[in-house]
């Protein structure tokens, strides 16, 4: 009777081996799919990354250079004000000494009439 089972118990356990391998290749075909499926959404989020990225760049260049372009402006605006402001003065203190003389003579003449 040991015969007949060690006859049976050989090809049994070669049949559940053979059975859990088959398991197994199935199992790993769905998990390979699942992780092509995992390794090409991270592609795709990686690209759109990328392209925002690349968008933001290039955004910001602009930006930038728009800026440069107003701080330009706005030395150029600054310097402008200083020019006239000085301009400004020179000529209120032009106006200051031109106007002395004439405010004597000025007042020298109600006094006569008086």
């Amino acid at each position: 009777m040991e015969r007949n089972i060690s006859s049976w118990l050989v090809p049994l356990l070669l049949a559940v081996g053979c059975v859990a391998l088959v398991g197994n290749i199935f199992h790993t075909r769905s998990v390979n799919k699942s992780l092509v499926v995992d390794i090409e959404q991270a592609t795709a989020d990686l690209q759109v990354a990328s392209d925002s990225g690349k968008d933001c760049t290039k955004k910001l260049l602009e930006k930038t250079a728009e800026v440069t372009a107003r701080d330009q402006q706005v030395a150029t605006l600054t310097a402008n004000v200083a020019t006239l402001t000085e301009q400004v003065t020179q000529l209120t203190a032009q106006l200051a000494t031109t106007e002395k003389p004439e405010e004597a003579p000025k007042e020298e003449k109600p006094a006569e009439a008086a």
